[in-house]
């Protein structure tokens, strides 16, 4: 997402460049707190305008063109005035060392100059930065003499500036959002110094937005202080501009949902899709025939990727391609690294056979003897290929929910129930063999993602409803959209209802008016976005 300069940045940087005049501000104070160029002497009560400095050069009675304080002590004027002095002494330094710095530089075609650097623990990763090969290019087109930019104006007109510049870019989503309404979202994690961070951003069609993010380490996150924290987030963006909040499926997101309702009924709670298929995929793998596939094949990795010399191996019999290793918590990579090793399976098994790997220490300890029998196993490989037709449909439908293409409201539940068919069909459709497994995807989706939003957007896109008119008579379907108008519309005229179910939704269920144009019709491609 665009990254967004707050106006607290901008203020944090003021309070800085306070912090460093605070001589001055020992002697005066602000006449406007808005106003820093209008300051008022403590002594003659005379009001100088230009701003601290000039004021500094007002106490210590120095400058032409400035009125001179009669009434300060000998303390202050002396403070003062060794300030100024240091100050432009430093200036003077300044310009002196940085002659010096120009003057050192010696770019040739072969050399590279030695000299003492100090560190700006700058990421080394920031020379891959768009920006600072734009800036280096500019540079070299503005040729010698450049001067930086001073750390005032960086903390003011620029920083004012870049603030304005982020904001503009902005617009096209607030008008979005002005027009069809937004989601927030929240996404709770730990950082590196385990802290608990919340982060609440927006979302509509123009792309997401970063709004705040709170330190909750102190707080328990109960139902109260989320709704508390959703709340206001809602408030900041204007609520009539709000159509749903969207949060994982953790109880006190729950009981936030409900305190919501009860304030903003007509304002929906979504569980997040991508956290409930996770979920999903975490109950499959974790049932035992496809447990002890998965944890053989991470067993193999661990060890192939713990040894160099096994590395090293496996990457001459494979070419130099990588097995996608596990992650922590994205079970999908579960399916990524059984389909990775699938891949290469006949490289493996031809490794494991040659004299290369048996004259590796490692392959004759316990764990290279395992990862030997695991990689001949026809039974593990006839396991992977059933894992992966079970993991395949669900792992299609979270890089649907996940990604950025498309908006995938209207897509989650018919996605939902073609995974459901594929799966049945991965069993051969012997309900004994395929009944656990589908139990583990009603169990995460009920009350989540068949709820009567994602019903009502699945009624309401043409890829299935039209392609299968036996939906209109669904009556469960037909039931949640009443369900979601009489939530959006709530507290509105009844004829708002009526118009919507029985006038504008008949239309384009009998495919009139705009519904029967041979574009809409097109709409029945999976590719078009529904909205």
């Amino acid at each position: 997402t665009e990254a967004t300069v707050t106006a607290s940045t901008v203020e944090n940087a003021n309070s800085l460049k306070r912090k460093s005049d605070d001589i001055g501000w020992q002697y005066g104070k602000l006449v406007d707190p808005n106003n820093k160029d209008k300051v008022m002497c403590n002594f003659c009560k005379n009001v100088n305008s230009g701003g601290i400095n000039r004021f500094k050069k007002h106490i210590a009675q120095v400058g032409g063109g400035v009125a001179k304080c009669k009434s300060c002590p000998n303390e202050a004027k002396l403070a003062c005035l060794n300030w100024l002095e240091g100050t432009e002494k430093k200036k003077q330094d300044k310009v002196v060392r940085e002659l010096g710095l120009r003057s050192d530089v010696n770019v040739s075609s072969g050399g590279q100059q030695e000299e003492d650097l100090t560190c700006a623990a700058v990421a080394f990763n920031a020379i891959e930065n768009d920006e600072f090969k734009q800036m280096v290019e500019a540079i070299g087109q503005f040729g010698p003499g450049l001067k930086p930019p001073t750390q005032y104006e960086l903390r003011e007109p620029l920083l004012k500036a870049e603030y304005a510049r982020t904001k503009s870019l902005l617009s096209d989503r607030e008008a979005e959002k002005e027009k069809n309404g937004c989601s927030i979202m929240t996404d709770a994690w730990t950082d590196m110094k385990r802290r608990s961070i919340m982060n609440i951003v927006t979302h509509c069609a123009e792309g997401t937005s970063f709004i705040k993010s709170k330190d909750t380490s102190a707080i328990s996150h109960t139902g109260e202080v989320i709704f508390e924290l959703v709340d206001n987030a809602i408030e900041e963006v204007g609520a009539e501009h709000v159509v749903q909040v969207v949060t994982d499926n953790a109880s006190n997101n729950m009981a936030a949902k409900a305190l919501l309702l009860e304030k903003r009924p007509n304002i929906f709670w979504s569980s997040c899709a991508t956290h409930t298929i996770n979920l999903m995929l975490q109950g499959i793998g974790n049932i035992p025939r496809f447990k002890k596939i998965v944890d053989q094949a991470k067993g193999f990795t661990i060890f192939i990727y713990g040894h160099h010399r096994t590395l090293e191996c496996m990457r001459s019999f494979t070419k130099k391609r990588e097995i996608i290793r596990p992650g922590v918590t994205r079970f999908a990579s579960q399916f990524l690294t059984l389909q990775s090793l699938l891949d290469k399976k006949d490289s493996l098994r031809k490794m494991v056979v040659d004299a290369k790997w048996e004259n590796i220490k490692e392959t004759s300890s316990k764990k290279g003897k395992e990862a030997y029998d695991t990689v001949l196993s026809v039974r593990f490989w006839n396991g992977v290929e059933i894992c992966l037709k079970v993991f395949e449909p669900l792992v299609k439908l979270l890089r649907l929910v996940d990604g950025d293409v498309k908006p995938s409201m209207g897509f989650v539940y018919g996605e939902l129930l073609k995974a459901k068919r594929e799966i049945k069909e991965a069993f051969k459709n012997e309900e004994l063999r395929y009944k656990e497994v589908i139990a583990i995807v009603e169990k995460k989706m009920r009350g989540r993602l068949d709820a009567p939003l994602h019903l009502t957007a699945y009624l309401l896109n043409p890829h299935y409803s039209y392609a299968d008119s036996s939906i209109f008579d669904n009556a469960d379907i037909t039931t949640a959209l009443i369900t979601c108008v009489e939530q959006f519309y709530h507290g509105c005229d009844e004829d708002i209802h009526d118009e919507v179910v029985n006038i504008e939704f008949t239309k384009f269920q009998r495919k009139q008016g705009l519904f029967g144009k041979k574009m809409a019709k097109n709409c029945v491609n999976f590719d078009y976005n529904p909205g």
